[in-house]
């Protein structure tokens, strides 16, 4: 995967942070299913969808209840390349509860642009159409969740919802950070997590 080139027509930029996942990892993707993503420091949501071109209900200038993580950080994360989520008609209690097993994580809304970002630089189309994703990181409110979903039209929509609502078009997605902070010999043999296996079993 050229990683320069991915970068490049996602952000309009030739510098990003060094990516921990290592080689093999990077190269088993297609086997497992599944994309890289990157997602860059102190990009807001709005700045995220006016690079991406991405169309939403949400007003960002007032909307203040979406809590986003690793808001500083440079990050590279691995997530399913699927078109719709996993775990349908599943809380997003009980899926945050599989995926902490599994030693997988939850995305935020910022996440999630930049996996839909992604998704449609590969497929030529937006992710969940149709279907809504449980954000498992961040928080909407103070106790809640956000859900979110492509339209027929395109427009990306955000709601704020309770941890144990479910439905059959409701769904979730994982994300894999990496096991280690920089790749290094000392650091390369980490094992990362895998959906559908326990954490560190390989």
């Amino acid at each position: 995967m050229d990683l320069s080139n991915y970068v490049k027509s996602l952000y309009k930029t030739s510098s990003f942070a060094g990516c921990p996942f290592t080689e093999k990892e990077l190269r088993e993707l297609e086997q497992t299913n599944e994309l890289l993503v990157y997602l860059p420091a102190n990009l807001s949501m709005q700045e995220l969808c006016e690079l991406f071109e991405i169309k939403t209900n949400v007003d960002f200038d007032n909307e203040k209840m979406i809590r986003n993580v690793m808001t500083k950080e440079n990050q590279w994360f691995i997530v399913s390349a699927s078109k719709t989520p996993e775990m349908l008609y599943k809380s997003a209690r009980y899926s945050n509860r599989i995926y902490e097993d599994e030693g997988l994580h939850g995305m935020d809304f910022r996440r999630y642009l930049a996996f839909a970002a992604t998704f449609k630089a590969k497929f030529d189309n937006f992710p969940d159409k149709t279907y809504w994703t449980f954000l498992l990181s961040g928080t909407y409110d103070k106790s809640g969740v956000s859900i979110v979903g492509f339209d027929s039209n395109g427009i990306l929509s955000h709601h704020g919802w309770m941890k144990d609502f479910k439905a059959k078009f409701c769904g979730s997605r994982y994300i894999v950070i990496p096991p280690r902070i920089e790749l290094a010999p000392e650091t390369e043999k980490l094992p990362r997590a895998y959906r559908g296996q326990k954490f560190n079993k390989k």
